[in-house]
């Protein structure tokens, strides 16, 4: 059968890599276009740079509704289109090409978490289960009919990056029967809409943490939002992006907000339901570091803290 892959980040490169491995032929690879990167240098995604040394022939549209680059796809005469996280709305013409069909890869069982976050929200969400779902495409974004779908659940060990690694796997271990039940033209099932929910993408004033939110949210925030934009809270007046935390339920005296310990596992900071505890932090201008990295520093901040902790 003749692929088309469209895909972009790390990722994707995981569903990308067992379709070379499979019977089928990725004839060409559609990903996002070059940005610029480090010293204005213009960066090609994960899956484009692999695309390449594979071989095969890789294309980088600045706009897909370009006519050229259109007739160039319909070239290919592809059977399928398969897309896992490209970053555009594919256009209805390019959905159309192939004989099969178009599919897409979302990590979430549709239509919950439809949108560009499904992961995030998950998480953010407390949800216990998500998912991998593979769909028919449509014009309108993640509304397709079913074509396979698996299930996972959400353990508090999870953060959006591991998810998406293990979800990347499942999608990749089941897409060769995605491949042959499409083929084989198995029956799909449309999605509920009274079921439906919107996974809006992420924006940067959402990280913000309020030492008034329960325990439990601001843990599900960090998890949900550990690549980007990653939590950020004020401590001592300093805005700290904050990568790791636990947390305990329980009653205490302090007054939200206030800082009650620093040891070489965390640093002890009251919510209102009970205790953060911030295992890795990051301080303006400075790099990532863990607790017992602060704990043994001889940083300002470090000083104020262990002088709070004195009195």
């Amino acid at each position: 059968m003749k692929i088309i892959y469209f895909g972009s980040p790390d990722y994707s490169l995981i569903v990308f890599k067992r379709l070379l491995d499979s019977s089928h032929n990725i004839v060409a690879t559609v990903t996002q276009d070059t940005k610029k990167g480090r010293r204005n240098k213009r960066e090609k995604t994960p899956v484009g740079l692999f695309s390449e040394i594979n071989s095969i022939d890789t294309f980088y549209p600045a706009d897909l509704n370009n006519d050229d680059f259109q007739r160039t796809i319909n070239q290919y005469d592809p059977d399928l289109i398969i897309v896992y996280s490209y970053g555009k709305i594919l256009p209805k013409k390019i959905l159309d090409i192939p004989k099969l069909g178009s599919i897409n890869i979302h990590c979430s069982i549709l239509p919950k978490w439809r949108g560009a976050s499904p992961i995030q929200r998950a998480i953010q969400s407390d949800d216990k289960t998500t998912g991998v779902s593979f769909f028919s495409m449509h014009a309108e974004v993640d509304t397709g009919e079913i074509v396979s779908s698996c299930i996972v659940d959400i353990d508090d060990s999870h953060n959006t990056k591991s998810l998406q690694i293990e979800l990347s796997n499942i999608a990749g271990n089941m897409i060769d029967s995605v491949i042959d039940a499409v083929s084989s033209n198995s029956k799909l099932v449309k999605q509920k809409e009274s079921d439906a929910s919107y996974a809006k993408k992420i924006t940067k004033d959402e990280a913000r943490i309020s030492w008034t939110s329960t325990c439990r949210e601001i843990f599900c925030k960090v998890r949900a939002f550990i690549e980007w934009p990653v939590a950020e809270a004020v401590i001592l007046n300093e805005i700290i992006k904050i990568y790791d935390v636990e947390y305990e339920i329980c009653n205490h005296n302090s007054g939200v907000g206030e800082i009650l310990e620093l040891s070489a596992d965390h640093l002890s900071v009251r919510a209102v339901d009970g205790i953060i505890k911030i295992r890795k932090l990051q301080f303006p201008g400075g790099k990532p570091i863990t607790a017992s990295d602060l704990k043994n520093s001889n940083s300002v901040i470090s000083k104020n803290i262990k002088k709070i902790l004195e009195k």
